[in-house]
Protein backbone atom coordinates (compact mmCIF):
# COMPACT_ATOMS: atom_id res chain seq x y z
CA UNK A 1 0.00 0.00 0.00
CA UNK A 2 1.05 3.40 -0.79
CA UNK A 3 0.59 6.78 1.25
CA UNK A 4 0.90 10.11 0.84
CA UNK A 5 0.41 12.61 3.32
CA UNK A 6 1.23 16.62 2.74
CA UNK A 7 -0.22 19.37 1.05
CA UNK A 8 -1.23 19.39 -2.77
CA UNK A 9 -3.47 21.83 -4.73
CA UNK A 10 -7.43 21.14 -5.99
CA UNK A 11 -7.95 23.01 -8.86
CA UNK A 12 -11.72 23.32 -10.22
CA UNK A 13 -12.81 23.12 -13.37
CA UNK A 14 -13.26 26.89 -13.58
CA UNK A 15 -8.99 26.85 -13.20
CA UNK A 16 -9.60 27.74 -9.23
CA UNK A 17 -6.64 26.61 -7.45
CA UNK A 18 -7.00 25.85 -3.27
CA UNK A 19 -4.06 24.61 -1.39
CA UNK A 20 -4.94 21.71 0.54
CA UNK A 21 -3.40 18.96 3.19
CA UNK A 22 -4.19 15.20 2.14
CA UNK A 23 -4.04 11.79 3.77
CA UNK A 24 -4.01 9.46 0.39
CA UNK A 25 -3.96 5.71 0.00
CA UNK A 26 -3.44 3.41 -2.80
CA UNK A 27 -4.86 -0.22 -2.53
CA UNK A 28 -4.03 -2.32 -5.65
CA UNK A 29 -5.81 -0.16 -8.39
CA UNK A 30 -7.95 2.05 -6.32
CA UNK A 31 -6.63 5.37 -3.89
CA UNK A 32 -8.80 7.42 -1.77
CA UNK A 33 -7.97 10.09 0.88
CA UNK A 34 -9.04 12.99 3.05
CA UNK A 35 -8.50 16.74 2.55
CA UNK A 36 -8.34 19.60 4.96
CA UNK A 37 -9.62 22.94 3.53
CA UNK A 38 -10.96 26.14 4.60
CA UNK A 39 -13.31 27.07 2.04
CA UNK A 40 -15.20 24.10 0.11
CA UNK A 41 -18.06 24.70 -1.78
CA UNK A 42 -20.40 21.90 -1.53
CA UNK A 43 -22.75 22.99 -4.36
CA UNK A 44 -19.74 22.83 -6.79
CA UNK A 45 -20.07 18.85 -8.07
CA UNK A 46 -17.17 18.49 -10.42
CA UNK A 47 -14.18 16.46 -10.64
CA UNK A 48 -11.30 18.44 -9.76
CA UNK A 49 -7.44 17.88 -10.68
CA UNK A 50 -5.54 17.18 -7.30
CA UNK A 51 -1.94 18.71 -7.92
CA UNK A 52 0.74 17.34 -5.90
CA UNK A 53 3.92 19.66 -4.90
CA UNK A 54 6.33 17.83 -7.50
CA UNK A 55 3.82 18.32 -10.39
CA UNK A 56 2.53 15.06 -11.10
CA UNK A 57 -1.85 15.22 -11.02
CA UNK A 58 -4.56 13.01 -11.09
CA UNK A 59 -8.42 13.57 -11.12
CA UNK A 60 -10.53 13.01 -8.01
CA UNK A 61 -13.99 13.04 -7.17
CA UNK A 62 -15.24 15.02 -4.30
CA UNK A 63 -17.30 13.02 -1.93
CA UNK A 64 -18.78 14.98 1.44
CA UNK A 65 -17.69 16.17 4.50
CA UNK A 66 -19.45 16.43 7.60
CA UNK A 67 -21.58 19.73 8.98
CA UNK A 68 -18.91 22.19 10.11
CA UNK A 69 -15.83 20.15 8.90
CA UNK A 70 -13.24 21.18 7.23
CA UNK A 71 -12.11 17.35 5.77
CA UNK A 72 -13.70 15.84 2.64
CA UNK A 73 -13.30 12.82 0.92
CA UNK A 74 -11.22 12.21 -2.24
CA UNK A 75 -11.65 9.49 -4.75
CA UNK A 76 -9.14 9.29 -7.66
CA UNK A 77 -9.10 8.24 -10.74
CA UNK A 78 -6.83 6.51 -12.76
CA UNK A 79 -3.21 5.73 -11.34
CA UNK A 80 -2.15 7.51 -7.82
CA UNK A 81 0.11 10.41 -8.54
CA UNK A 82 1.77 9.29 -5.35
CA UNK A 83 3.36 6.01 -6.50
Amino acid sequence: MSRYRGPATLISSGGIETEVYVDLRAKQREWSGTATIADFDADDPHDRTLRLPDGREAQVTLGGSEAWSDVITLVGSGPPPFA
